[in-house]
């Protein structure tokens, strides 16, 4: 009986290495798992930032080259000034149509409508209003404060 048992406390013990070393390998191949998971969203990431990357790169470059172009293209004064003077034109247009017609709106608002003047200014100036106002103001003096304090970071 104690040979019985001896023998069969031989085989079990030579036996539990291997089921341990079972229990590493499934965890060693659990973690090799999860690091080529974390290995592959980080190269995900990495690939989408090289790309939003190149594609800042290739708006800078467009607009470089755009700036060349233009530089290089000599008409004279006249022609080179209305040139510049595009972009600023249909900027007063625009604001000048804008007021002309918020103008209006508060005209009406007062004679059709017999409103006080300032409550149909009040009703004339909406949250649309102020987002329009404050594009335009960004737009025309956002990027040479963003120019400054580059350049004062810089230094």
């Amino acid at each position: 009986m104690l040979t019985i048992l001896g023998s069969l406390l031989g085989f079990t013990t030579s036996i539990v290495p291997e089921i341990l070393g079972y229990f590493r390998e499934n965890q060693a191949n659990e973690q090799e798992l999860k690091m080529l998971e974390a290995k592959a969203k980080y190269a995900s990431a990495l690939s989408e930032l090289k790309l939003k990357e190149l594609d800042v790169e290739a708006d800078i470059g467009e607009a470089q080259n755009i700036y060349k172009h233009d530089q290089g293209l000599d008409a004279g004064k006249f022609i080179n000034a209305l040139r510049g003077s595009v972009r600023p034109v249909i900027s007063y247009l625009f604001v000048l149509t804008y007021i002309g017609i918020k103008i209006a709106l508060i005209y009406a608002m007062i004679v059709d409508q017999k409103i006080d003047w300032t409550a149909a200014v009040q009703q004339a100036w909406g949250q649309t209003d102020a987002i329009i106002f404050s594009t335009i103001i960004s737009f025309w003096f956002g990027n040479r404060a963003m120019s400054k304090a580059r350049s004062w970071h810089n230094k």
